[in-house]
């Protein structure tokens, strides 16, 4: 998308440009490059503006979708968006370790909003649906389009609606409709510890599931607000393991869920 509006802004400051003969004198070009910028900015206002209004007519009453294609692209789409008008970079260390032949459960740390950010746009596997708490699902344009997407509310104050999550999740990855994405820490850290302590609840998943897990480690993504736009952030994805279904399988939760956290301590 953010290609689109960046050939759009292009497009249109030339067009403007050449109706307006700017093209006779060499100190008219950088007049004619910043009326591109200005209209990519534009053109980004629109798309901004039209994708309000769009999640406006979404049915937020509806508790659950199937994951949507389009929308699966529109959010990551926006998500890209994001990360370029926020000075912000991913690099991902490890991602031939990722099976795209399965689908699978996905875990990581959890430092800020820009970890899903960087997942969705960076880990190839699609569909890729996140759980996430419900507050999320209310959001302007955002809740409407990861509703759409496929995403899914998990309500962690009560067992018995987390628990219909877990298993609805696990329905979605072994039936091969989807790979899911969970954060085991339940919530951002924001204390000094590395790690807070994992949900074993999450790892469920995988075990009803008897899918691979993939594990990995978010480093940097908490210093985006702090640095944006004026400092470039450079945020890296460790993939930091892939354990098999079948080892996965053979494990009881509680231990599945201290091996990966101790993975991931070790890998940030």
């Amino acid at each position: 998308m953010i290609y689109i509006l960046m050939v759009l802004g292009v497009l249109t400051g030339l067009g403007v440009g050449f109706a307006n003969h700017l093209y006779t004198n060499w100190y008219h070009i950088p007049i004619v490059l910043a009326m591109c910028v200005g209209f990519f900015i534009l053109w980004s206002a629109f798309y901004l503006l039209v994708a309000l209004i769009w999640a406006a007519i979404v049915n937020i009453k509806k508790v659950e979708y199937d994951p949507n294609p389009f929308y699966q692209w529109l959010v990551i789409e926006t998500m890209r968006y994001i990360l370029f008008f926020t000075n912000a970079s991913v690099k991902v260390e490890g991602v031939e370790k990722i099976p795209t032949d399965q689908k699978c459960l996905v875990v990581a740390n959890h430092l800020s909003n820009f970890d899903p950010i960087s997942v969705m746009t960076h880990i190839p596997l699609r569909p890729l649906i996140f759980i996430s708490k419900p507050e999320n699902f209310n959001l302007p344009v955002a809740g409407g389009f990861v509703r759409r997407a496929g995403f899914m509310a998990i309500d962690r104050d009560h067992v018995k609606n987390a628990i219909v999550t877990i298993n609805k999740a696990a329905d979605k990855i072994k039936s091969g409709q989807t790979s899911v994405f969970i954060f085991p820490e339940g919530t951002r850290n924001r204390t000094d510890e590395k790690l807070l302590e994992f949900k074993n609840g999450a790892f469920k998943i995988a075990t009803k599931a008897k899918c691979p897990l993939v594990v990995l480690a978010m480093i940097n993504t908490n210093m985006v607000p702090k640095r944006t736009p004026w400092r470039h952030t450079k945020i890296t994805i460790k993939v930091v393991d892939v354990i098999p279904a079948e080892k996965v399988a053979s494990m009881k939760t509680a231990e599945l869920s201290e091996e990966v956290r101790q993975k991931i301590l070790e890998a940030i």
